[in-house]
């Protein structure tokens, strides 16, 4: 049965941690038949342990500001469409990327995170208000009324999404936006890749959520879509990102991982036409506005 919807499930695939080879455990994947998510079925019980310490490599605000500058700069320009300035939190910053240009482009910056080396960072290297928790959903209204709650590459992570998603449509004040970024289960390369998918990222991703079962229950809490794409920087870059790592495996050799990179860029290119058109990104970013 379907976690988020009760719907009947089939089996989907089973794959190891391919991406980190913290373990050779396989993990099994259903799909809903009737939403059409994708969730992983044994959920380790230690799964922390699948986020070792170089998941996060930590720069500096100097990197960081380089970084907001040039290719990280997509985020704050999808934000900016929608959204003048106010109260923003970030769901899960990580290294703080993100929250670096929200604080220059002049919102109030407030997040929450699970990693607690990162909270550490967080409040050392940027100051902004940080609450640490594996559950968003709990301690968003803590955080007060916000104009934009932003979750990059974060909602396949945690273990009930309609409720994170709910708990932001509660914090947002009228007219404020909910951005999520995901992995694309409708994409082209998870059709042909399967469970070798890159973002699968077993056991880390917990869900991957179809936009359109992702659009019906923001519905449901009061928020609208107003953009949904798979082709801005970020979803191009996901594209081969999914080339690169299929071909360069967990601790690679420099020079391995340099010819994955490349044969990455070449297969990316040579798929565009497939892959930017229709939906068929690896990622899709989508903004919600609450009604």
């Amino acid at each position: 049965m379907c976690p988020l919807c009760s719907g009947a499930t089939s089996a989907a695939f089973s794959t190891p941690d391919r991406n980190r080879a913290v373990s050779d455990e396989r993990f099994h994947y259903r799909r809903c038949a009737e939403c059409g998510a994708l969730h992983l079925v044994n959920v380790p019980a230690d799964l922390g342990r699948f986020y070792p310490d170089s998941y996060f490599a930590f720069p500096s605000v100097e990197q960081l500001r380089a970084e907001a500058a040039g290719p990280e700069s997509y985020r704050m320009a999808i934000v900016a469409r929608h959204v003048e300035g106010g109260r923003l939190i970030e769901i899960g910053p990580g290294t703080g990327n993100f929250a670096v240009q929200a604080l220059d482009a002049g919102f109030d910056v407030a997040a929450i995170e699970a990693d607690q080396s990162a909270v550490g960072h967080l409040r050392a290297t940027l100051g902004i208000e940080v609450v640490a928790s594996m559950a968003p959903q709990d301690v968003l209204a803590a955080l007060g009324p916000a104009d934009a709650i932003v979750a990059w590459h974060v909602i396949e992570h945690v273990g009930e999404p309609w409720a994170v998603i709910a708990a932001a449509a509660a914090s947002l004040r009228p007219g404020g936006v909910l951005v999520v970024a995901m992995p694309n289960p409708g994409a082209f390369g998870l059709r042909v890749l399967g469970g070798r998918w890159p973002h699968v990222d077993a056991p880390r991703h917990l869900f991957l959520l179809p936009y359109d079962a992702v659009i019906d229950h923001a519905r449901s809490v009061g928020l609208e879509p107003v953009e949904l794409t798979a082709t801005d920087p970020g979803g191009l870059h996901w594209n081969m990102f999914s080339w690169h790592w299929l071909l360069r495996r967990p601790q690679p050799s420099a020079l391995r991982d340099k010819l994955a990179h490349l044969a990455g860029q070449l297969i990316a290119a040579a798929l565009a036409p497939i892959e930017r058109r229709g939906m068929r990104g690896a990622a899709y970013t989508l903004v919600l506005r609450k009604v």
